[in-house]
């Protein structure tokens, strides 16, 4: 649909998200602060020297730094914040793993960063007061979102030649959920949309990055509790898409 992607509105997204994605990964850039990590807004570690503040009041900084945010905190940007070292929030980080397993809630390293999650064993009980809607996925939405995420970046019609049918609603509604992203355009003529996985898509699948994704022979030795987390997730049976061919990842 080369007509549909040349849109002049289409155009304007993509610029807009290109923008942001450069924005974001501009490390000289400066990122928005922590909540509560505000130096003016009460006592911190502005003034404090790399290495002069213990490892217990270090863990505790780092506990409540990543408490506060709602999304997945990078080590580097902790250690910014905490003036620390990169290595030293890792180590910690670790630590805190280990001392929380047994409890009900974990730490855990996911879409590049660090997150505070509740226990899975939980869910059951936490979905009660949480009341949270799960994203439902159709199967056709569920076979774009797998081919995007083994084979980005790609375009609409290298997807559509992999799924045989037309893709553009379920790629709207991908793009809609937050968990697909367009990522430039492809150099060649037309030059076609690029689609691609966004942080979400990897906080919502509780991966840390693309490399943890399995492989097609991988889904056919999947746990029955992972099959089962799989359908609360997406409302869809793994089977649904674990025969899908897609090249390079098999």
């Amino acid at each position: 649909d080369a007509d549909a992607e040349s849109d002049p509105d289409a155009d304007a997204a993509a610029d807009a998200e290109s923008a942001a994605d450069a924005s974001e990964d501009d490390e000289d850039g400066e990122e928005a602060p922590l909540p509560g990590s505000d130096s003016e807004k009460g006592p911190g570690l502005e003034k404090a020297r790399p290495g002069s503040v213990s490892e217990e009041h270090l863990k505790t900084v780092l506990e409540s730094l990543i408490f506060v945010s709602d999304k997945p905190v990078p080590a580097r940007r902790l250690a910014r914040v905490a003036r620390t070292k990169t290595a030293e929030v890792r180590k910690i980080c670790t630590r805190i793993m280990h001392e929380y397993e047994p409890r009900g809630i974990h730490l855990v390293e996911l879409a590049g960063g660090y997150q505070f999650r509740s226990s899975p064993a939980n869910a059951p009980f936490v979905r009660e007061i949480v009341a949270q809607k799960p994203i439902r996925l159709t199967r056709a939405q569920l076979e774009t979102l797998a081919i995007a995420a083994y084979r980005q970046p790609l375009t609409r019609p290298e997807l559509e030649e992999i799924r045989g049918v037309d893709s553009g609603s379920a790629l709207k509604v991908l793009l809609d959920r937050g968990v697909l992203k367009i990522l430039g355009r492809k150099d060649e003529p037309g030059r076609p949309l690029l689609y691609g996985t966004t942080p979400f898509f990897l906080e919502f699948f509780g991966l840390n990055s693309l490399d943890e994704l399995p492989t097609l022979k991988e889904f056919s030795e999947l746990t029955d509790e992972s099959r089962a987390l799989f359908a609360r997730k997406t409302g869809e049976d793994i089977e649904s898409i674990a025969d899908i061919e897609v090249p390079d990842r098999v």
